[in-house]
């Protein structure tokens, strides 16, 4: 009577075998995917963090951010620019905006590392200096504007050759760290010098 029993029993104790297989085997697809996925996202994003413990450093005040950007871009002859950096450094939505004497051009992020990158990938820009001279700085709370003077070079290392002019940076500060939400420049011209305010070694 109880092997009756047991045998009427044993194909539902099959069933639910079964059941709880495609359930483990389920669990695990599904995290493979997810991991998968995840991977993914960091590959593309070159980060796999919001920002590193070196890009907090560079983060958490208005000069060090300043100063990251520049050494970020800047590259010797063999060398790469540090774009991961730079881009780690900016909101995702920042404007990048250079006026030039006919004309205005208006860039997003992506477009302007994109253009950089191509430069550098294509030989035409085979190296970049870019360091400030001086600096005017306006806070209020969690907002700033920085007028950064800078020097700056393309594929030389000629301090004769380099030009000057402004990058007017807009940052806040969202209780963790210091973000660029928007950059303008414009370089120094024979029709529209740097007022000496704004060459002084003092940074303010």
């Amino acid at each position: 009577m109880v092997s009756i029993i047991y045998l009427k029993k044993f194909p539902l104790l099959l069933l639910l075998m079964f059941c709880l297989f495609l359930l483990n085997c389920g669990s695990k697809e599904d995290a493979d995917l997810i991991k998968t996925k995840t991977n993914s996202a960091e590959k593309h994003s070159g980060m796999s963090q919001p920002y590193s413990s070196a890009d907090r450093v560079d983060a958490a005040s208005i000069d060090g951010i300043v100063k990251a950007i520049y050494e970020s871009i800047t590259f010797s002859e063999n060398e790469n620019p540090d774009m991961a950096r730079f881009q780690s450094l900016c909101a995702p939505n920042a404007p990048f905006v250079r006026i030039q004497p006919d004309r205005v051009d208006k860039m997003d992020l992506e477009s302007f590392l994109s253009s950089f990158q191509d430069r550098v990938e294509s030989g035409a820009l085979k190296s970049f200096y870019e360091g400030e001279i001086s600096r005017k700085t306006n806070q209020y709370g969690s907002i700033a504007q920085v007028f950064s003077t800078y020097k700056k070079g393309m594929n030389t290392e000629d301090p004769e050759s380099l030009i000057r002019g402004i990058n007017c940076f807009q940052l806040y500060y969202d209780g963790q760290r210091w973000w660029i939400s928007c950059l303008i420049w414009e370089d120094e011209s024979p029709e529209n010098p740097i007022p000496d305010k704004y060459l002084s070694e003092k940074r303010e």
